[in-house]
C-alpha cells in the first residue's frame, strides 16, 4: 500500500506542477469515487452495499435482483464511466464527438453499421425482467454521476461533460464486443475470393486446408492437408508465370501472423481432480488497455423473497450481469468460435435504375440514409449509407458492383440479454440450454458444475445457409440462396462428459470437421497448436488440481517452433555458414535455446523470426500473380497455412519455388538472412535480442498520449514479459490474457483469478493497477473478495 501510496502522491504533484496550482490536484481528488457511507437512493426498495476489499474489489449486496442490477451501474459508473462511454461511442460511431476530429475516419467505418437503429429492435424483443433490469442498471450509473462531487477526471482533462447513460447503451456495450471478435468489414473475404479467381483451384485448396497435423479436437481427428499440386497445374518457373512473379507489386503481406481474439477455456471432470470435484479454467485473450475491458466482482442477492444468487468472476461495464464465472452451482467460460458470421454478398444492380438492385422477388431500392457526425471542436460531417436487404453497401468489387455485408450483428435476433439465465443454472445441461438461447458474439462455452460434471457447446445464435460457399463474396439474387434463418437450440452440437473427462478449446475446431463446418462455416479458426499442448497437459494429469490449471494457462513452452529449430539447424550446416558469421552466430544462440518462449532469451527470437519471413517469402511467391491483378488488396496466409508451408519447406518441389532463386535452399538461406539484418536493425546486436526486448507491454491509458507529463502514472509499466501466441501463454505487446479463472463451482473460495490493470479508473485511487503485478508475475490470487475495507451503503429514500 505504501507503494500505491506513493505513486498517486507522485502524480498529484506532478499535475499540481504541471497545471501551477493546487486547484487541479484538488479537483481531480474530488473525482475520486465514494467509498464509504450513506447516500439516499429514491430508486431502490432495500438496502444495497459496495463492499471494497484492500485491493478495491467490490462485492455487490442487494435484496433484489432488480436492486443488485441498480447497484452494479452505480458501481461500473463510479469507476468505470469513461470506459462505458468509450464501448458506447465506438459502437454507435460517436467517438468524434467526444474525442474530436481524430476519431472521424472511425466514426465513418462505424456508422455504416447502424447499431443504434438495431439496439433499438433488441430492446423491442427484450423481455419484462430483461428491461427491467436494463432499466435499473441505467438509473445507478447516473445516479452515480450525480451523485458525485466532480465529474470522472477524463471529461475534466477533455473538459466537457459526461453525458447520462441510457438504456439502449448496455446494448451498444454487446455490439462492442462483436468488432473486437468479429471481421466488420469483409476484408479478409474480398482478398480470399480475389485469391480464388487468379491460383488455379488445385493450388488455393492446397493454400487453404481445413487442417492440419496440429488440430486437436476434442472429437474427430487430425486432418492433413493434400500435397502440393504438380507442374501441371502451376509452375512459378514457367514463362509467363515466372515474368508475372519476378514483376509483381511489393509485398503488402504482414510479416507478424494475425492476432487470434480468442481464449482458452477447458474443464476437467471430477473423476480426474485431486480432491474429486470438477475444475474450469478460462483465460480471455483480448487488447490489453486501460481502463481495462472486465471489472471483477461478486454480485450477491441476499433475499428470501426471490431465489438468492451469489456470482463471482468478471463482469462487463455497460451491463448488469456476469460474463465468466461462478453461480455456486456452475462454472463457465468462453473461447471465441471463428465460425463464419459475416458474408459479402455480391449486389447487382438494376440495369434499367441506378438507385435499385436485384433480388430473388424483382427490383429494389436501395435504402439510402444520412449519418451526420458530430466532431468536437469541428464541423459535423455528413456521410451517405446505402444499404439492402442483406445488409450495408462496405466495399465494391473489380467490377464495380457494389459488396454488402451480411452481418449477424445487423439483424436484432442475434443479439438479447439471455446469459442472465445462467445466474439461477444449477447443471450443465440448463447452462448449455441457456447458452443455445443466448444471443452475442457465438462462442465456445465450456461449463462445469458441482456435481463433477462438465460440458461443451456454442453461446449465440447462428445463421442456417443456403449451399454455396459463404468464404468468398456471392450472389444472393437467386431464389433459396444467403440466409435461410436461424439454428434452432435443439440443432446446436454439445459435448457432455467425455469418456476423456476433460474438454478444451482455444479457438480452434473442437469436433469432427464436417458437424463444425456445416453448423459454424470456417471464419479463420486458430491453426491447433496452442489446443493440442492444453489437451497434452490435461490428459497428464491424472489427477489435477487448481494449481495444475494456473500451470497451463502459464505454460510458455514453444512446442510449436521446437520442429522448425531442428529443421533450421540441419539448414544451417558447414557450408552454410561458411563465410557468413552472422549465421553463425544465430545458430550458437538457436543451440542454447531453452524451449520456452522467455523473455530472456536470444534463440526463441531468432528461430520465430526466421519462420515468419520463410512464411512471408514463400506465400509472396505463391501469391504474386494475384498481387499483379490486385496491387492494392492485401493478402494474408491462412492460419492452417503452417500445414503447406511445411510441406513446401521439406519436399521442396522445384516448380513451386520462388523464381529469383535457382534453389530452393537459397531461397531459404536468403530468407534467413533477411530475418537477421532485420533482427541487427531492431536491436543492433543479436546478444541483445531478447524475446523481452520484442514482448514487451504496453498497456496504455487513451488519454496518456495527450498527457505525456503524465505517461508514467496513466500507464501501466513496460515489462518484458513471457509467452507468444501459439502456446497457453498467450501475450504480445497490447494483447494477452484479460483475465485469468480457475474456479470449482462450490468451491470458490478454493479458485483463483488474476486481470490485468485495476478496478478502478483514477490514477489518484490506491487500487488504480491493484492485482496487475500479480498477472504480470503469474502469482495465484483469490477469486473471491477479501475481508472488505471500505462500505458504502445505498439506502432507500423517499424522493
Amino acid at each position: 500500500m505504501r507503494v500505491r501510496i506513493a505513486r498517486y502522491v507522485a502524480l498529484g504533484g506532478a499535475l499540481l506542477l504541471a497545471s501551477g496550482g493546487a486547484a487541479v490536484y484538488l479537483t481531480l481528488c474530488s473525482s475520486l469515487p465514494q467509498l464509504e457511507g450513506e447516500i439516499p437512493v429514491p430508486q431502490l426498495a432495500g438496502v444495497a452495499s459496495i463492499e471494497r476489499d484492500e485491493n478495491g474489489v467490490p462485492t455487490i449486496r442487494a435484496r433484489s435482483r432488480r436492486d443488485l442490477a441498480f447497484a452494479t451501474g452505480f458501481a461500473h459508473a463510479q469507476d468505470r464511466y469513461f470506459q462505458m462511454d468509450l464501448m458506447r461511442r465506438a459502437a454507435a460511431g460517436e467517438l468524434a464527438e467526444l474525442l474530436g476530429a481524430p476519431a472521424i475516419k472511425a466514426d465513418e467505418k462505424l456508422r455504416i453499421h447502424g447499431f443504434r437503429r438495431v439496439t433499438a429492435e433488441v430492446l423491442a424483443r427484450a423481455s419484462e425482467t430483461e428491461r427491467e433490469l436494463l432499466e435499473a442498471y441505467t438509473e445507478g450509473a447516473n445516479y452515480a454521476l450525480e451523485q458525485a462531487e466532480a465529474r470522472p477526471w477524463e471529461y475534466w482533462v477533455l473538459r466537457t461533460l459526461p453525458e447520462p447513460w441510457k438504456v439502449e447503451d448496455c446494448v451498444l456495450v454487446a455490439f462492442s464486443m462483436y468488432l473486437d471478435l468479429n471481421d466488420s468489414s469483409g476484408e479478409e473475404e474480398l482478398a480470399k475470393g480475389r485469391l480464388r479467381q487468379v491460383l488455379p483451384a488445385a493450388l488455393f485448396e492446397f493454400m487453404h486446408p481445413p487442417g492440419t497435423e496440429w488440430d486437436a479436437p476434442v472429437t474427430g481427428g487430425a486432418l492433413r492437408g493434400s500435397a502440393p499440386p504438380g507442374p501441371e497445374v502451376y509452375d512459378l518457373r514457367a514463362e509467363p508465370t515466372r515474368l508475372v512473379a519476378l514483376n509483381a507489386p511489393a509485398s503488402r503481406t504482414p510479416l507478424e501472423e494475425r492476432t487470434m481474439a480468442g481464449s482458452n477455456s477447458w474443464a476437467v471432470a471430477a473423476t480426474h481432480t485431486k480432491d474429486g470435484v470438477a475444475l474450469l479454467a478460462n483465460d480471455m485473450h483480448l487488447g490489453l488497455r486501460l481502463p481495462h475491458v472486465w471489472y471483477r466482482a461478486r454480485l450477491v442477492v441476499e433475499s428470501s423473497g426471490e431465489e438468492q444468487r451469489d456470482l463471482v468472476g468478471v463482469t462487463l461495464p455497460g451491463l448488469p450481469m456476469l460474463i465468466a464465472g461462478s453461480n455456486g452451482h456452475l462454472a463457465w467460460g468462453f473461447t471465441n468460435s471463428y465460425g463464419d458470421w459475416t458474408d459479402l454478398v455480391v449486389v447487382e444492380p438494376d440495369p434499367e435504375n441506378e438507385a435499385r438492385y436485384l433480388t430473388a422477388s424483382g427490383s429494389e431500392p436501395f435504402e439510402v440514409r444520412k449519418e451526420t457526425i458530430e466532431v468536437r471542436g469541428g464541423v459535423p460531417v455528413t456521410i451517405e449509407v446505402r444499404s439492402t436487404r442483406w445488409g450495408p453497401i462496405v466495399q465494391h468489387d473489380e467490377a464495380g458492383r457494389p459488396l454488402a455485408l451480411a452481418w449477424t450483428a445487423h439483424r436484432p435476433q442475434a443479439t438479447n440479454m439471455h446469459m442472465l439465465s445462467f445466474e439461477l443454472a444449477r447443471n450443465v445441461e440448463q447452462a448449455l440450454d441457456a447458452a443455445n438461447r443466448a444471443g452475442g458474439p457465438v462462442q465456445n462455452i465450456v461449463v462445469a458444475d458441482s456435481s463433477g460434471r462438465i460440458g461443451w457447446s456454442f453461446m449465440g445464435q447462428v445463421p442456417g445457409r443456403a449451399n454455396y460457399d459463404s468464404t468468398v463474396p456471392a450472389s444472393w439474387r437467386a431464389p433459396e440462396t444467403g440466409w435461410t434463418g436461424w439454428r434452432r437450440p435443439e440443432e446446436y452440437p454439445r459435448i457432455i462428459d467425455p469418456a476423456s473427462g476433460r474438454l478444451w478449446t482455444a479457438n480452434t475446431r473442437t469436433i469432427d470437421l464436417e458437424t463444425w463446418l456445416a453448423f459454424l462455416g470456417d471464419g479463420g479458426y486458430d491453426l491447433g497448436a496452442r489446443a493440442a499442448q492444453i489437451r497434452d497437459a490435461l490428459l497428464a494429469k491424472a489427477s489435477a488440481t487448481a494449481e495444475d490449471m494456473l500451470a497451463i494457462q502459464l505454460d510458455d513452452r514453444a512446442l510449436f517452433l521446437a520442429r522448425w529449430r531442428d529443421w533450421l539447424l540441419d539448414l544451417l550446416d558447414a557450408a552454410a555458414l561458411e563465410g557468413h558469421p552472422l549465421r553463425e552466430e544465430a545458430r550458437g544462440y538457436m543451440e542454447k535455446w531453452s524451449g520456452h518462449a522467455d523473455e530472456e532469451d536470444v534463440g526463441y527470437r531468432i528461430v520465430r523470426a526466421m519462420r515468419l519471413q520463410i512464411r512471408k517469402d514463400v506465400f509472396d511467391a505463391l501469391t504474386a500473380e494475384a498481387r499483379a491483378r490486385f496491387p492494392q488488396t492485401v493478402f494474408t496466409p491462412s492460419s492452417q497455412f503452417e500445414g503447406p508451408l511445411w510441406m513446401l519447406v521439406t519436399q521442396r518441389p522445384e516448380h513451386l519455388l520462388d523464381p529469383e532463386y535457382p534453389t530452393w535452399e537459397a531461397a531459404l538461406l536468403a530468407s534467413v538472412d533477411r530475418a537477421l539484418a532485420q533482427l541487427l536493425e531492431e536491436c543492433g546486436e543479436l546478444a541483445a535480442c531478447t524475446w523481452g526486448a520484442q514482448n514487451t507491454l504496453s498497456m496504455r491509458h487513451p488519454l496518456s498520449a495527450a498527457l505525456p507529463f503524465a505517461r508514467y502514472w496513466l500507464d501501466m509499466p513496460h515489462r518484458p514479459l513471457p509467452g507468444d501466441s501459439s502456446m497457453p501463454r498467450v501475450q504480445a505487446v497490447s494483447f494477452g490474457a484479460s483475465e485469468r479463472l480457475v474456479v470449482s463451482p462450490g468451491r470458490e473460495e478454493q479458485g483463483f483469478l488474476q486481470m490485468p490493470g485495476g478496478p478502478v479508473d483514477h490514477p489518484l485511487s490506491p487500487f488504480y493497477g491493484a492485482g496487475h503485478e500479480a498477472w504480470v508475475k503469474g502469482e495465484p490470487t483469490p477469486l473471491l473478495p477479501g475481508t472488505p475495507r471500505y462500505t458504502l451503503k445505498l439506502v432507500p429514500a423517499t424522493s
